[in-house]
């Protein structure tokens, strides 16, 4: 079973993005049984994004309703957050904005929940790699994150990141369709780091 901070972790995870993210939405009443639902069958790492949905209504605007009426999944789940995503989806990893970012959604949150691991959604290739993640340490250092995860990255970016702060997880994306991180060197990477791989 998969161990993600120190938790055994079922081998599925849910993901949010259709909850808030679709032109057609499902009521909040659909949404909190999917989302019960998935926690109690053992789906316990959940995937957000603060640019999921509008700024009224994205992941963490659902996750604060969701546990303001459901306490008891806060500690049960583990939340991996997205975020340093400029409203027009152009990453930002600059310290200023990815801080502004883990701001926005502590706030959304409101105390709720804690967000487990945050991960930049995408590279931003106009900052070194080694500020944005000086950053990211910064903030889990000062208690606002618990960790670092990785999002869209290849083999050698997981690698550098690697040695400037610990990784908890890289997300990417596998399916039938997609087995891209099986044969460029992204899954033996992530297995000779320890690093659990979220697709």
């Amino acid at each position: 079973m998969p161990n993600i901070l120190g938790r055994n972790l079922g081998n599925i995870g849910y993901g949010l993005q259709w909850h808030t993210l679709s032109h057609k939405l499902s009521s909040e009443e659909q949404n909190f049984e999917a989302m019960c639902t998935a926690a109690d069958l053992g789906c316990l790492v959940w995937d957000g994004g603060e640019f999921y949905g509008k700024p009224e209504y994205n992941s963490l605007v659902l996750l604060n309703r969701f546990f303001a009426k459901y306490p008891q999944y806060a500690d049960k789940v583990v939340l991996n957050i997205k975020g340093a995503s400029e409203i027009n989806f152009m990453p930002n990893g600059s310290p200023d904005f990815v801080r502004k970012s883990v701001s926005n959604c502590l706030t959304q949150l409101d105390g709720r929940a804690k967000i487990a691991m945050f991960e930049c959604a995408r590279r931003d290739v106009n900052v070194p790699v080694e500020t944005t993640l000086a950053t990211l340490k910064e903030l889990v250092d000062e208690g606002k994150i618990e960790s670092v995860a990785l999002s869209e990255v290849n083999a050698n970016m997981i690698r550098e990141a690697a040695r400037f702060v610990k990784i908890a997880a890289v997300e990417v994306e596998l399916s039938l369709w997609c087995t891209d991180p099986l044969k460029n060197g992204i899954a033996s990477t992530c297995r000779g780091l320890n690093i659990p791989v979220l697709a």
